[in-house]
């Protein structure tokens, strides 16, 4: 399953549509990318072994996340795991 590490740069829980997270990443040679991915409700979110709720993730936190494609071409997430030693509190 395709993963990518990087911190969170937006956290949208609005309920009138599919909650989603944006993950920025970047490579060597200074290059930023930007991966959105839907939260579905079969996401497992914790924060080390502790679950967490889509409202208790932070933007700035550095994340794990394990996504595949859906069906419609986008995103969604399997797994999104919050490394609390690597926390940007801000």
């Amino acid at each position: 399953m395709p993963t990518i590490w990087g911190h969170l740069e937006n956290v949208d829980t609005a309920p009138a549509r599919t909650s989603h997270i944006q993950v920025r990443t970047l490579l060597p040679g200074g290059i930023v990318i930007r991966v959105c991915a839907n939260i579905g409700t079969q996401t497992l979110i914790e924060r080390g072994i502790e679950p967490v709720e889509v409202s208790g993730l932070w933007e700035g936190e550095f994340v794990e996340v394990s996504y595949r494609q859906g069906y419609d071409g986008r995103l969604e997430a399997e797994t999104i795991y919050v490394r609390p030693e690597q926390t940007v509190v801000g």
